[in-house]
């Protein structure tokens, strides 16, 4: 089957119009359908990879029946010509692509999809957010053998940490996002949240002009990247979640971000305006979060 230089004309005016409306009946608004004879499930997977060829995402359920999963929402399922039956896909940013099937006067046939993402479901903190965004459905660190000592690891450090931080670490363990921002966590042999704020002060002179902790408004690190970057709390306010965040390149290059971790990492994947932004996050790519 001969259809990426279609999809890949899809695609590119899709993902740059900021007010994309879909031509088949009953369908507005919000995303545009491409409708072809011929195409299968199998096949439309094949020709999508072909155009967006990531491999660490698996593919994921966005409609079935009929019905789209409560964090695609998508485009119109109602009954009538044009009804989305099937939809199987991954997130691009700011955007879903899916492939299936949609229910036609003359019978199914095979449909991609491209939708913009709405809101966030009201009340979706900012840890199931980034689940959302990067497919995540791993199996959660549960149990003596999985949960992180949390009272034993603020001990060691002699402080609490910020509860978003917490909140991630327990929903997804141990691991990094997009093969690009590695989680420290406390317990994980290499990437000991506790072992590497304790050592930190051995080389407090490359984190000038700021202190490092403990001493008071001491820089704690969270996160390390392969890219030359790491990224810390700026502690100091009584409240941990109040802790700004700050980006370290080269060792010489300080940067700061008003928001809480989860904030954070999420415009990090999907604000392509960010100063430190993902390589994902300036073109079209699923994101991911890869356990140790």
């Amino acid at each position: 089957m001969n259809g990426t230089t279609e999809l890949r004309a899809l695609l590119d005016q899709t993902l740059t119009d900021p007010r994309p409306h879909c031509p088949l009946p009953g369908h507005g608004a919000g995303h545009v359908c491409l409708v072809r004879d011929g195409w299968d499930p199998a096949l439309l997977e094949q020709v999508v990879l072909e155009v967006l060829p990531w491999t660490r995402q698996p593919v994921r359920r966005l409609v079935t029946a009929g019905v789209p999963t409560p964090a695609f929402g998508g485009p119109p399922t109602g009954a009538g010509d044009g009804e989305v039956l099937e939809l199987r896909g991954w997130a691009l940013n700011e955007h879903w692509l899916g492939y299936g099937l949609t229910a036609m006067a003359d019978g199914p046939r095979g449909v991609v999809v491209v939708a913009r993402r709405g809101a966030f479901p009201p009340g979706t903190g900012w840890p199931e957010r980034l689940a959302i965004v990067t497919g995540w459905e791993g199996p959660r660190p549960s149990g003596a053998d999985g949960a992180i000592d949390w009272a034993a690891a603020e001990s060691a450090l002699g402080t609490a940490l910020p509860g978003g931080y917490k909140e991630i670490v327990d929903l997804f363990g141990a691991g990094g996002f997009d093969g690009y921002l590695d989680l420290l966590v406390p317990g994980v042999l290499g990437r000991d949240l506790v072992d590497w704020g304790v050592s930190t002060p051995e080389y407090a002179e490359l984190y000038r002009p700021y202190p490092v902790y403990p001493a008071p408004g001491g820089v704690l690190i969270w996160g390390s990247s392969e890219q030359e970057l790491t990224f810390h709390w700026l502690t100091g306010a009584d409240d941990p979640d109040d802790w700004p965040v700050l980006v370290l390149k080269d060792f010489n290059d300080w940067q700061r971000f008003d928001c809480g971790t989860g904030e954070f990492i999420l415009r990090m994947l999907t604000d392509r305006k960010q100063p430190f932004s993902f390589p994902t996050a300036a073109r079209v790519a699923a994101h991911w979060f890869e356990p140790c």
